[in-house]
Parts: C-alpha cells; sequence; structure tokens
C-alpha cells in the first residue's frame, strides 16, 4: 500500500455543499472519504452519491447496533450504496456473524466486491474513568482486544480502534485483520475532544491498517499541503 490508501479523511460538516467543496479540493490527494452520522443524516446520503459519482472509495460510519434483524438489513443497504467500508459496533457474535453473510450474500447478488466490515471497539473520546462510569471495570486497551477478539471469531474483517491498543490487537488477532485507527493527530497539534490520540508514524508502526483524519485536514487553511504532509509521514514508515 502507498501512504494515501492508507489515510481516510473524516467529512465534518453537516453541509453538502462544504463537503463537496472538501471533497473537490482533496480529489487529487485523498482517495478515502469518510460520511459519519451528522453529515450521512444532513444531506440524506447525498455525499454517498456523490463520493460514489467522483469514483472515491466511501467509508461509510453510522456504526450500526441494533438487533440482528435490523443490523443486517442496514448492511445490507450500504452494499446496495456501493459503499467500501462500514462499521457496526461489536456485539454479541451472532449478530455480528449475520451481518458479515449479510454482506457476502447482497455483494454476490449485485455481482460487486464485497465491502469491508469493521467493528467500533472503544470509541477513541472514552478514557478510563469514562468507563467505570458506566459500569466497567475493564481498561480500555482491555476492553478494545476483548472486544477485537469477538470481532475476528464472529467474521467481520476488523474492528476500530485507537492506534494506543492496534499493537496489542495486533498480537491478539494477526496482521492480515483490518485495523482502522481514528484520533490521529500530527506532533504538537491540538487533540480536540479526543483523549487516545497518536500520531500517523507511531499509528503505522503499531500496526494500523487504515488512519482516519479529520480536523487536522478538514479545517487546515490549506487541506490538500495538510494531506500531503500526513501521506508522506505514513510513508516514511514503510
Amino acid at each position: 500500500m502507498s501512504g494515501k490508501e492508507k489515510l481516510i479523511v473524516a467529512i465534518d460538516t453537516n453541509e453538502f455543499d462544504k463537503a463537496k467543496d472538501l471533497i473537490d479540493k482533496l480529489d487529487d490527494s485523498v482517495d478515502i472519504f469518510k460520511v459519519g452520522l451528522e453529515q450521512y443524516v444532513a444531506t440524506r446520503g447525498k455525499t454517498v452519491d456523490y463520493l460514489n459519482e467522483k469514483g472515491k472509495k466511501v467509508f461509510l460510519d453510522l456504526k450500526f447496533h441494533d438487533i440482528p434483524n435490523t443490523m443486517q438489513s442496514a448492511v445490507r443497504a450500504a452494499v446496495r450504496d456501493r459503499v467500501w467500508l462500514m462499521t457496526i459496533h461489536v456485539s454479541d457474535i451472532e449478530g455480528m456473524r449475520q451481518c458479515a453473510i449479510a454482506a457476502k450474500e447482497e455483494a454476490e447478488r449485485l455481482g460487486i466486491e464485497k465491502p469491508i466490515i469493521v467493528g467500533v471497539t472503544v470509541l477513541t473520546s472514552l478514557s478510563n474513568d469514562d468507563l467505570k462510569d458506566i459500569g466497567c471495570n475493564l481498561t480500555t486497551e482491555e476492553l478494545a482486544i476483548k472486544r477485537a477478539k469477538l470481532a475476528k471469531e464472529a467474521g467481520i474483517d476488523g474492528i476500530v480502534c485507537s492506534a494506543k491498543e492496534v499493537s496489542k490487537i495486533v498480537e491478539a488477532c494477526g496482521e492480515d485483520f483490518v485495523k482502522v485507527c481514528p484520533g490521529i493527530r500530527l506532533l504538537n497539534e491540538e487533540v480536540g475532544d479526543q483523549k487516545r490520540v497518536v500520531t500517523p508514524s507511531d499509528a503505522i508502526k503499531n500496526g494500523a491498517t487504515y488512519l482516519v483524519v479529520g480536523r487536522p485536514i478538514t479545517k487546515s487553511e490549506n487541506p490538500k499541503e495538510s494531506a500531503k504532509k500526513i501521506v508522506e509521514e505514513i510513508e516514511s514508515c514503510f
């Protein structure tokens, strides 16, 4: 993989015109874009359609979490939207297994490549104290590893985790298991609401497969140049 193939840019806006402008500015620099809840709901999926028209890869980050029947129906709908990667929350093994089966069956029915399904382990905005507040006595790392093992057992393709935990997940689940890491910041950059952040080079060295970067690019005065710097930092690890 090149550095460009490992970078996912998160579209952090609820307006289609701003999202379109960002996508156009980064056209030559970025191939993969993340459409999250804010953007998807505000534009009713219009940004996904635009990315498909542009030939970009779509990471649909809606974090499906519901009863198995509802989740697999949502997965099938996402496959029909031609997304490249999608998120579900790590939950019960059977529910995740049904999602994996649904994605495979729907892709085969349509004659297209099956999208990658990754399970969200522990949000990077959560700390150990936050977990204690909700009655969990595990650390963020312990919980992330436990959920990564469940995801692999269920047959989904990988997980979303902090790059702080990714090296331990490589040990537990293997290098081929996909690791998508948000909470990426350049050295000395403002962290915002993220509590477990890592630089691009450290994330790659720890074993991350893909890096999700939002504000360091989208809020930059020169998004294209910022994306270029991150790609160069990624490639310095190869």
